[in-house]
């Protein structure tokens, strides 16, 4: 699966947690309407760089899978083309 380097403007809860808002994508800002799913890879393990998977849906109906690397501090994008 091939990610894009991407721009994300977030929320920042009084937690500390993240959540996307907007994405930066080929020149165009995408408004995230809604957080479909969301899990976490690599949290329990020393050995392993922490990511986070959210797959959003913008305004327009697209479907976006995001991956944030912990380790430097970026965001990547992937269109899902097939979900619904």
């Amino acid at each position: 699966m091939s990610f894009e380097k991407v721009h994300v403007e977030t929320i920042n809860f009084y937690t500390g947690q993240q959540e996307p808002r907007r994405i930066l994508w080929r020149d165009r800002w995408w408004e995230i309407t809604e957080v479909v799913d969301r899990w976490y890879e690599g949290y329990v393990s020393p050995k392993k760089v922490p990511l986070r998977y959210y797959r959003v849906k913008t305004r327009e109906g697209r479907f976006f899978l995001l991956k944030y690397n912990g380790l430097f501090d970026a965001w990547a994008l992937k269109e899902l083309k097939c979900f619904t």
